[in-house]
């Protein structure tokens, strides 16, 4: 029976899935001694829980709920903490040391005369002396380079004098309001109706619901038929499959290929099942790596490639890159953001950036705590052509979902050690991967498959093997079955 996931592991995932499965029962509510490092979460609720002696190093956390929680003797250190509510927490022996409260609630806290307070840099905490909480400094009034106009009728408008919202759309001549708490679906479609005619590429990210682009060029590459495919789809449609252009996908799945990932995407579109994945892995995986190796912060990344990866079920080496391309996409959505209501790196849009907790946890994500290279990210940013700002945010939107997705697969759905197709291929395709096994499984699971593939006499145990892997293959075509020893020093 597999493991539950800790604590530590399941925030690590975000918070919605913690939520969700807290919400359900099916987490526990004791977690002493849980270790956190350079965590970041926001929303996340922690109230009522058991959190004695829990150490938080260099996190950042943002409006989590730790009402009623035990922390006591717990150590948080370095990072910053906004927006969290306290409020009942048990802090007694509790450490903060070295981080920034900002906004944080620690009302009717329990024990905290006995809390270590060391080196914190605090801004608008309530509860820790029982002072009430300062009003919030007004927004800086500075015309529209400095702020946008709906913030500015928030301060001088009619609708400041009644206490109404400004619900109207901006004026001729005036720029829309700063809005980074909307997700990249919904900055990419304003966007591209501002564009015109949606450029062919906007069928490569078929999960942001593009506007289709009324033709296509004609052509018979495979980038061109899957093209066609999605557009075919996106118009609720059936797309057809090509023989000849499933004949070459899979070809070139079993090549490696550079074009593997068009390949493993076609074959999707048209719903036909790729004979080979494990010899397309090595070149789709590098391909990735080298976009990463980019030194840019928006830096692109293929859909079409981590499309690909998810489609083949190949998350080996490939969900560790989901904290960079998260990074990216945090940049470029808030970046996308800030140039839509008209700010740019020479008007005081870290002034705007202050202004939304949106764009605050935006630019955590993206770069911390250093401002600098926030900067420089805008600049490089703006300076690209418009369609190029947009094809970044859509693909960077449509990548990152392809990769959590890859890290929420089973573990074993690529055995790392499958290496060598004359191990793993019979009637010219891929055998399907069943199941590994530990030497002490073989006479419970597979006895006679065993004794045929290892000679090993149904019911004992390979002898010598207890470290050793055994990987269970079939053909999907004659149902032939096949058992793959992997010693450690081979992995």
């Amino acid at each position: 029976m597999p493991k539950a996931p800790t604590i530590e592991q399941l925030l690590q995932n975000g918070s919605s899935d913690w939520n969700r499965l807290r919400k359900a029962g099916k987490v526990p509510t004791e977690h002493t001694g849980a270790t956190f490092s350079q965590l970041f979460s926001a929303n996340a609720d922690l109230s009522g829980l058991g959190l004695v002696g829990s150490e938080w190093e260099r996190c950042d956390l943002s409006k989590m709920n730790f009402r009623d929680a035990d922390l006591s003797n717990a150590y948080f250190h370095g990072g910053r903490m906004q927006d969290c509510d306290f409020r009942g927490a048990n802090l007694e022996g509790a450490t903060f040391e070295k981080l920034k409260l900002l906004r944080c609630d620690f009302t009717g806290a329990q024990g905290l005369e006995e809390a270590d307070f060391d080196d914190v840099d605090m801004d608008r905490v309530v509860g820790l002396d029982g002072q009430e909480a300062p009003p919030p400094p007004p927004p800086p009034v500075q015309g529209i380079t400095a702020f946008t106009r709906e913030q500015r009728d928030k301060v001088m408008g009619p609708g400041a004098v009644l206490g109404l919202p400004s619900t109207e759309a901006p004026a001729e001549g005036e720029l829309p309001p700063f809005r980074p708490q909307d997700n990249p679906g919904q900055l990419f479609f304003r966007a591209l109706k501002r564009l015109g005619a949606p450029p062919v590429w906007v069928l490569d990210v078929p999960g942001l619901r593009p506007l289709i682009p009324t033709r296509l060029p004609p052509g018979s590459s495979l980038e061109t038929l899957y093209r066609e495919s999605v557009k075919t789809r996106l118009e609720n449609k059936k797309p057809s499959a090509d023989p000849g252009a499933v004949e070459r996908a899979q070809r070139s799945l079993r090549m490696g290929s550079k074009d593997a990932n068009i390949a493993a995407m076609y074959l999707r579109e048209v719903g036909v099942v790729p004979a080979f994945r494990f010899s397309a892995a090595k070149v789709l995986k590098e391909a990735l790596r080298d976009e990463l190796q980019v030194d840019d912060l928006t830096g692109t990344v293929d859909p079409r490639t981590t499309g690909a990866l998810l489609e083949l079920r190949l998350p080996q080496e490939v969900v560790e890159h989901t904290h960079e391309v998260r990074r990216r996409h945090a940049a470029t959505q808030l970046y996308t953001a800030l140039l839509e209501a008209g700010f740019n790196p020479e008007n005081n849009w870290d002034e705007a950036l202050e202004s939304a907790d949106a764009a605050m946890e935006l630019a955590q994500l993206a770069t911390g705590d250093d401002r600098q290279a926030l900067l420089e990210g805008f600049q490089v940013f703006a300076a690209l052509p418009e369609e190029a700002r947009l094809r970044r945010l859509a693909y960077l939107a449509e990548a990152l979902g392809h990769l959590e997705l890859l890290g929420r697969l089973p573990e074993g759905m690529e055995p790392a050690w499958l290496t060598g197709p004359e191990t793993r291929e019979c009637h010219d395709r891929e055998m399907t991967y069943v199941q590994s096994l530990r030497a002490e499984d073989i006479p419970k699971k597979v006895p006679a498959l065993g004794k045929s593939e290892l000679g090993v006499p149904e019911g004992e145990v390979p002898e010598e093997s207890d470290e050793d892997l055994f990987v269970h293959l079939r053909c999907d075509v004659c149902g032939k079955e096949k058992l793959i020893v992997q010693s450690p020093g081979e992995a």
